[in-house]
């Protein structure tokens, strides 16, 4: 292998997917292969990783989603330490109109008042989603909440309490949310309306509509638009149908059928980049809502291929995800949810009562941390706005003597404090639990070698440790200015592990 091993598209689409296997009742009892890979490694832990929290850290583009509010799916006070510790330094926050109206023209914002504050006073960035109807204006919805009930369709009147919402909304919240999202996942019957079929063009009209009347009291706001999944021809047609001159942001949501945030990416984003560069270059790229649930069964997720999924094997995906997000260079990288929906039931646009939402960093109901919260805290730590991706290395995995090949191997590299930051793994579906490999790890990056790497070390960010590299060898470039190195005999896992120098995780 002679070449940087980013994953492209075409060779993940050509590789046999066990994703497309049967799903299983439940995840198996036995402890994944991969369980006990330190211990056998036998390398020595150095140190332990010093996890920040939002407070202390400054800036990153990490995010997290406390959506539902609308809904009371969960309990937002029990979740505020969390939310500090984590460090991620953005929050979702849907506005609910159905809640904060419940009486014509008169608006109650007292509950999200506090949540906006209380999320300001964790260190976090709330920005809004801004979606669902209201059943004041939408008599035929099937439920409170009015979920996919666009005022579009609720005629004259229904638009016009619209705009007055979200003139109140801007007012209101003009000094503290910067960011506004224009409804949520429009191009999926199940947000956008029971009866009427979503389109670009329609989608269109209601971010123009609602655009204009958020601007109107809040001058400043950075419009968002959002797609469930990420297909740069619904984009497309949505700029063509006029949305461009009204939004800033767009929001991707690459929620995918197979465990593996890798399939079909670079080359996704890449096309939806060439979209926004012709028709809207003023547009920034968000990736605003992913996830992956930590069972296979007793949640709403039932469209995913899932048959092993379990605490550690969402982990697993999460770091996966909101590294890749960052390698990609996408300007938010969020994920959903802070915890758990299980306080009250899941609804949709046609008013179907579903399983709870599973996708949480904490528990439902007893809000404590899953290991996939120690893993989103590593990724906040260490790839905040200190750290930025570097597109120019040399990277080659190779079976270490007498071992086997790495499945489908994958890296990525970043800078912290001038320090390459080199993470590596195999890039197949988590629910396999593929076994450790050994592998020899040739590096080389921009660099004078003497001041690069003097500690290395490997971190593993699910357990938050640091272990001393001992089988290193390297040289220097000269004439180049490259630094080289061969780290030998290193385990190779289905996550990434990081290369880096002890100084840069202190």
């Amino acid at each position: 292998m002679n070449r940087r091993t980013f994953l492209s598209s075409a060779s993940l689409a050509a590789a046999p997917l066990s994703a497309l296997r049967a799903m299983a009742a439940d995840p198996p009892a036995s402890q994944p292969a991969d369980a006990n890979w330190q211990e056998a490694s036998g390398l020595k832990q150095v140190a332990a990783l010093k996890i920040r929290s939002a407070k202390e850290i400054a800036s990153s583009r990490v995010g997290v989603g406390m959506e539902c509010l609308d809904r009371r799916m969960y309990f937002p006070e029990k979740t505020y330490a969390h939310l500090t510790a984590l460090g991620a330094k953005w929050a979702r926050l849907q506005t609910g109109w159905s809640r904060c109206e419940t009486k014509e023209g008169v608006y109650d914002f007292t509950w999200l008042d506090e949540v906006v504050d209380a999320v300001i006073a964790a260190g976090v960035r709330p920005w809004f989603n801004v979606g669902y109807g209201n059943k004041l204006y939408s008599p035929d919805s099937p439920h409170e909440s009015a979920v996919g009930q666009v005022p579009l369709y609720d005629g004259e009147r229904g638009v016009k309490a619209w705009e007055s919402f979200l003139r109140a909304l801007g007012e209101r919240y003009k000094d503290r949310v910067a960011q506004w999202e224009i409804w949520n996942e429009p191009n999926i019957s199940v947000f956008w309306h029971p009866k009427h079929k979503s389109s670009p063009v329609e989608y269109a009209k209601l971010v123009e509509i609602s655009a204009r009347a958020i601007r109107q009291t809040h001058p400043k706001a950075q419009i968002a638009a959002c797609i469930s999944g990420m297909d740069p021809t619904w984009i497309e047609k949505c700029l063509q149908a006029g949305m461009g001159p009204h939004i800033n942001l767009f929001s991707i949501h690459p929620y995918n059928r197979e465990m593996i945030p890798e399939i079909n990416y670079a080359s996704t984003v890449a096309r939806i980049r060439s979209v926004l560069r012709r028709l809207a270059p003023h547009v920034r790229l968000w990736q605003g809502e992913c996830g992956a649930p930590a069972q296979t069964t007793g949640h709403s997720d039932t469209w995913m291929h899932l048959w092993n999924m379990n605490e550690r094997n969402q982990a697993k995906w999460v770091v996966r995800r909101i590294m890749l997000d960052l390698f990609m260079d996408l300007d938010l990288a969020q994920y959903f949810h802070l915890c758990d929906l299980m306080e009250a039931p899941y609804r949709q646009a046609n008013g179907q009562e579903r399983p709870p939402v599973m996708l949480g960093l904490l528990h439902g109901k007893i809000y404590t941390p899953k290991l996939a919260y120690a893993a989103m805290q590593s990724v906040a730590t260490l790839l905040d706005d200190q750290t930025v991706a570097e597109p120019n290395y040399y990277c080659a995995l190779t079976p270490a003597a007498g071992h086997a090949q790495p499945q489908q191997p994958n890296t990525m590299l970043f800078r912290r404090s001038g320090q390459p930051m080199l993470a590596y793994y195999q890039a197949v579906n988590v629910q396999d639990d593929a076994p450790p490999v050994t592998v020899d790890v040739d590096f080389s990056c921009d660099g004078k070698a003497a001041s690069l790497l003097r500690e290395p070390v490997l971190v593993d960010p699910i357990s938050q440790k640091a272990f001393a590299m001992e089988n290193v060898e390297r040289k220097a470039d000269k004439p180049y200015q490259r630094a080289f190195w061969r780290f030998k005999n290193v385990p190779c896992l289905d996550y990434p592990l990081l290369i880096t120098d002890k100084k840069a995780i202190q």
